[in-house]
Parts: structure tokens; C-alpha cells; sequence
């Protein structure tokens, strides 16, 4: 039998970046999705979900189309499997699987790409595939992209595929150059579940995506055909040219022109644990998703200001949006105290229960100790 891990993520700063070509900084946790798999000797595949307790099956010689596969975790399993094969013209080997996972559901700690990345890393070792893991990423958000209808970036495949322990990641998603951030080692990363499903549906971010590229479309007349996304645009030509761009989407450049600004300046303060400079711009991006973006709400406004008001250095809403999680960053000697009051403001403020979970950074997919 074949053990393979891939991590969730949380991303510290640089949201709804990666469709437009942007710069993102997102950590791996040690909440994760383990796949075990016995090789069948035909093309044949059985996955089952411990945490759904669901089971899928589908032939590799034969596989469904999109429309044909149930809108389940099958989406991600069937689509890795497509990809791998488109890629590399192969029908792989078919298993026999069980899914188990302790990232907890609607966190917006991307368990999709976590199945996803597992999958791939599993049937590249099992088929020798011999595939780098930036490859197997772009596939993974390849299949992700046909086979559940969303036209995600490449930040959450990247992360679970790529990541070294004790550091974040940045990734600019145009060159796919990444670089090993070290987190220091007396902070905490904490995620901060709202308890409030997340529910941006794949309408709502694939409607954001389209807003991005009208932008675009607006811009480029008045700063040349150079303009193929909004990472082409800098925070000067914005605050001469995006008053010239119609509602929403003015808002919509403005938040990810702003966050690519933001992410950079990250790295800088982030090197040197400069405690103040991290808190303004985490607060800066959660107050750009919150008003141009659109997609926080006001449970991940609440949580926020609960890690605030109990000690964060920094914190901020993470993911999609319409809620899901907040990520914090904590002085480790703070964290008890910390967790109790955070928890207490929060509930002052909202009917939901939240859930906190201190993390680590940890290392992208690998077989399993």
C-alpha cells in the first residue's frame, strides 16, 4: 500500500492575485488530506471518502466527462486523473483508495486542492511519471479548472505541492518563480474558522474573474496592449487611470492592484518581523476584500476584529470570501490567552461557534512517514 500527504493552506496575504497573474504568500498547515492506494492490475479506480463517507468509481481507459461526474470530491479525483493522462498521452494504473483528511470543511483552507495535489503525487510515483512538482500543479489547477467548473489560480495547487517547512511561499504566478519565506519562529499561525460556511458559489468567483478581465479591457486602451492583466498595472497608473474604469470594476482592479503592492511590502517586513508594518497591511487587505472586493462578510469582519482586540499581531480574512476562515499571527507565548479571548469577542458578536487552529508550516505532498 501507498501512504501519500498533501497540506491545506492558509494564505497570509495576497488574495483573489493569482487569476491575475499577481503575486501571493500563502503557508502550508499541518491540517492535511492522506491518501492510502493498493494498485489494481486493470484501469479501474474505487475512492472512498472517510470524512464523506462516499465512494466514487470510474474507469481510467474510459474516463466521464465532466458533465458525467457527480459534483463531489469525484470532481478532483477524476479530474487530476484526466489531466495526467492528457499530459503525458498514458492511461495510469488503477486503485484502490480511502481518502481521510483533518481539514476541517468550508474553512477555505482548500481541501480541494489537498486532494488534488495527493492524487497527482500518487500516481506520479505510482506510474513513474517523473513530473516536477510545478508541472503537476499546473495540472491540478488544470483539473480543477474543467472538471469543478471553477477557474481557479494556481496559489492553493502550488502551496500543497511546494511548500518547505517553517516557511511561507511566494509564488508569482506569471514567471512561477517561488521563493522560501522563513516565518519566525516565536509566531504562531493561527486559523480562525467563523464557524459560517464559506459560500462564494463557482458563480460569484468566476463572476469576480470576468470583472478583473473587463477591467482590463477598460485599461488597455488608455496604457497600451502591453496590458494582458491587471499585474501589468501599477498603483501609480491606477490612481490616474482606474477613475476612468465603471463600477465594479474600478473596485475590483483597485483591491488587486493594491494587494500585489501589498504583498511585496509583506516580504520585506516579514523578513525582518517588523510587527507594525505586518499589522497595517494585513488590516489593509482585509479592509480592500471587505469594500472593493466584495466578499468578506460580516462574521470574518468580526473574527478580525476579535484577533485585534486579543493580542494578533496581525490578522485578516483568508480564501475566497463569504466565510470560511481568518488567519492570524500570534507571539507563541501569547497563544493561550489569546485563543480564550478571541473566542469570547467573537461569540459577543455572532449566533456562530468558531474554531481556532494553532498551525505549522509544513512541507508540500510527500509520501507518508
Amino acid at each position: 500500500m501507498l501512504c501519500v500527504r498533501a497540506p491545506g493552506r492558509v494564505n497570509l496575504i495576497g488574495e483573489h492575485t493569482d487569476y491575475n497573474e499577481g503575486y501571493v504568500l500563502p503557508v502550508a498547515v499541518n491540517l492535511e488530506v492522506r491518501v492510502h492506494a493498493n494498485p489494481r492490475s486493470d484501469s479501474r479506480c474505487r475512492v472512498y471518502s472517510e470524512l464523506l463517507d462516499e465512494q466514487c468509481e470510474f474507469d481510467l481507459a474510459s474516463l466521464p466527462t465532466p458533465e458525467a461526474t457527480p459534483p463531489t470530491f469525484a470532481r478532483y479525483v477524476v479530474g487530476v486523473a484526466w489531466a495526467l493522462q492528457q499530459h503525458t498521452g498514458r492511461t495510469l494504473t488503477g486503485i484502490e483508495a480511502t481518502i481521510s483528511s483533518t481539514l476541517p470543511i468550508g474553512a477555505g483552507l482548500s481541501s480541494s486542492a489537498a486532494i488534488e495535489a495527493a492524487f497527482a503525487m500518487l500516481w506520479n510515483i505510482l506510474d513513474g511519471l517523473h513530473l516536477e512538482r510545478m508541472q503537476l500543479a499546473l495540472l491540478c489547477q488544470r483539473a480543477e479548472q474543467v472538471y469543478a467548473g471553477v477557474q481557479c489560480g494556481l496559489m492553493d495547487q502550488a502551496v500543497s505541492l511546494l511548500s518547505k517547512a517553517g516557511h511561507a511561499l511566494f509564488l508569482d504566478t506569471r514567471t512561477l518563480f517561488t521563493q522560501s519565506i522563513p516565518i519566525p519562529e516565536e509566531w504562531a499561525i493561527v486559523v480562525a474558522d467563523t464557524g459560517k460556511p464559506r459560500a462564494l458559489t463557482d458563480s460569484e468567483y468566476n463572476l469576480r474573474r470576468a470583472q478583473c478581465e473587463q477591467a482590463v479591457a477598460a485599461l488597455r486602451p488608455l496604457l497600451g496592449e502591453e496590458v494582458s492583466t491587471l499585474r501589468d498595472v501599477s498603483p501609480e497608473q491606477a490612481a490616474l487611470y482606474l477613475p476612468l474604469v465603471s463600477e465594479p470594476m474600478r473596485r475590483r482592479a483597485r483591491h488587486v492592484i493594491g494587494e500585489n503592492a501589498r504583498v511585496l511590502e509583506f516580504l520585506t517586513a516579514l523578513r525582518h518581523a517588523e510587527q507594525a508594518h505586518i499589522r497595517a497591511l494585513m488590516l489593509a487587505s482585509h479592509a480592500s476584500l471587505r469594500d472593493d472586493y466584495e466578499v468578506s462578510c460580516a462574521e470574518l469582519d468580526a473574527m478580525v476584529d476579535a484577533c485585534l482586540a486579543a493580542g494578533a499581531i496581525g490578522a485578516r480574512m483568508t480564501g475566497a470570501g463569504f466565510g470560511g476562515a481568518c488567519v492570524a499571527l500570534v507571539e507563541k507565548t501569547r497563544v493561550a490567552q489569546f485563543l480564550a479571548e478571541a473566542e469570547q469577542r467573537y461569540r459577543t458578536q455572532t449566533n456562530y461557534t468558531p474554531r481556532f487552529f494553532v498551525c505549522e508550516a509544513v512541507a508540500g505532498a510527500s509520501v507518508c512517514n
